[in-house]
């Protein structure tokens, strides 16, 4: 069987480290957000909604389309597929800069305004 390379040009271990940090974060600052394993995977959640998880070495966040599709084009953020669907409300952080919390904070954010208003 021969391995997949990643689609995301982030190296695994930079993604682990910054959902890390995150989980961190989180943990001494925010009550209501849980570190939670689903699928095996890693997440963030808040109100039962995950907006942050760890998949396959890569930190996805969820944001709504048009800001995935703006930060795509700005080299922030990868596209990210599930089982070969393109999901537009999520994308792989492709770069490791200062303002992770802040993206994080925008991803909670949407999920608790989405989550909510429905």
């Amino acid at each position: 069987m021969i391995a997949r390379k990643p689609k995301s040009s982030v190296p695994a271990s930079s993604g682990e480290k910054l959902f890390a940090k995150l989980a961190a974060f989180y943990g001494a600052t925010d009550t209501h957000v849980e570190r939670v394993k689903l699928f095996g995977f890693d997440c963030l959640r808040v109100d039962g909604k995950v907006f942050a998880k760890l998949h396959n070495g890569h930190l996805v966040m969820k944001l709504p389309a048009s800001r995935i599709a703006a930060l795509i084009d700005f080299g922030c953020l990868g596209s990210y597929e599930c089982r070969g669907r393109l999901m537009k409300e999520w994308g792989i952080v492709a770069t490791a800069n200062k303002d992770i919390v802040a993206l994080a904070e925008e991803s909670r954010a949407f999920t608790e305004n989405k989550h909510r208003a429905a």
